[in-house]
């Protein structure tokens, strides 16, 4: 039996930006993914929480079943961006696609920060990243 109760299958995943509007035309626009929902928190919040010692808002993008929060703190944190033998912690998540040449090349059409080529990981399953306007660092994977 599971430790914790989830009240649906998939996890939210929050990642942290410097500037929220300019993420929001990101994952808004270049990617498509409709906001459902904005929030701010308080400070008092933050702290009794333990999640920051300040303010700050985010806006909740829905991926499928999961949700992106894109968070701005207000205390304008330094990047902690890099590839995925740079650093530990979270490097990235994945997009599962119908087409990875397809998300490819309309990514790359869009301006997006393309980190490499399409590769082949098993026979059949083809991936390729690419990078948030902070960095970040985002996968697809799926059939070419």
């Amino acid at each position: 039996m599971s430790l914790l109760k989830m009240t649906k299958d998939s996890i939210d995943i929050g990642i942290v930006v410097k500037d929220l509007d300019v993420a929001e035309k990101f994952y808004g626009g270049t990617l498509g993914l409709p906001m459902v929902r904005e929030v701010a928190l308080s400070a008092d919040i933050a702290r009794q929480s333990g999640c920051a010692e300040g303010p700050f808002n985010f806006k909740a993008f829905q991926a499928g079943d999961v949700q992106l929060k894109v968070v701005q703190a207000e205390a304008g944190p330094p990047s902690g961006t890099g590839k995925i033998d740079e650093a530990t912690g979270v490097r990235y998540f994945t997009f599962s696609v119908e087409s990875v040449e397809e998300a490819f090349n309309s990514l790359k059409a869009a301006g997006a920060a393309m980190q490499g080529e399409i590769a082949e990981v098993v026979p059949g399953r083809f991936i390729c990243f690419f990078a948030d306007p902070d960095g970040n660092l985002l996968e697809c994977v799926g059939p070419k």
